[in-house]
């Protein structure tokens, strides 16, 4: 039983790493080939295809690749080359390349794509990785001093992992960068009871208010940027890019808070 549960934790971490080192930049080949090398030392090319599943056809393009990256090299023994894994920093040595070349590269892109916005930008984000884009967006582009979210839904995110972690640490990490924010909440008790998880959340004012109608429906205005986001499957984040837009819900805002109580 015990050998058969340590093969299983074996398989897992394998798949792990593998699924790791093709978020890396490897193919899924090339992470095979490697995790194997790694994991039994030196291997010529017919033990590598027996014990990482790629076929042999393909096993020396793809050390030819990982050779060229600098993650593999061989040895010839008996007429027959043996490849053996390099060191694992060599991976660090690989993204710094590529950021380097990121970096490079950037302010031409940049360039290019100020010279296509167009006055009214929309886009559509979705589920909790547009979410965290949207997060990821403001936080890079909170010029303003104030930061504005209108929340007719009592904060029931609050209680919707992984929503309500992600939340939080967002606000902590917008005062952390100077930006005050401005919740405007629907007043409710159960909006009361998730507000106190703001609580230790510094240059974060929270305001209630019962002439608010339910709805799943929030916005957020961050300079010339307003969100809506519908917090019903999948989550649709609306990201509209507009001074004119932004400027119209941004005094609609004010004027609803002038009204709520803290």
């Amino acid at each position: 039983m015990l050998v058969i549960l340590t093969t299983t934790i074996i398989f897992e971490w394998d798949d792990m790493t593998t699924q790791a080192l093709e978020k890396l930049g490897l193919s899924r080949n090339e992470s095979l080939i490697y995790r194997t090398l790694l994991r039994n030392g030196n291997q010529n090319s017919a033990e590598l295809a027996r014990e990482s599943g790629v076929h042999r056809i393909n096993v020396y393009d793809v050390l030819n690749s990982l050779i060229a990256k600098g993650l593999v090299s061989y040895v010839v023994e008996e007429g027959k080359r043996v490849f053996k894994a390099e060191d694992p920093h060599k991976l660090e040595e690989l993204l710094s390349q590529k950021s380097a070349i990121l970096s490079g590269i950037l302010p031409e892109l940049f360039s290019q794509f100020n010279a296509k916005k167009e006055a009214l930008d929309i886009s559509i984000l979705r589920g909790v990785e547009g979410k965290r884009s949207q997060f990821e967006e403001e936080l890079r582009n909170a010029k303003d001093s104030f930061h504005y979210t209108f929340i007719p839904h009592g904060l029931m995110t609050m209680d919707q992992p992984p929503y309500n972690t992600m939340i939080v640490k967002f606000f902590i990490r917008l005062a952390k960068q100077g930006n005050q924010s401005r919740l405007l909440v629907l007043d409710s008790p159960e909006a009361h009871e998730r507000a106190r998880r703001f609580d230790n959340v510094p240059k974060l004012e929270i305001r209630f208010s019962k002439e608010i109608t339910f709805t799943t429906v929030s916005w957020t205005v961050c300079g010339d940027v307003l969100f809506l986001t519908f917090f019903i499957e999948p989550y649709l984040v609306i990201r509209i890019r507009s001074k004119e837009i932004a400027a119209a819900f941004k005094n609609n805002f004010d004027l609803m808070w002038k009204n709520a109580k803290k």
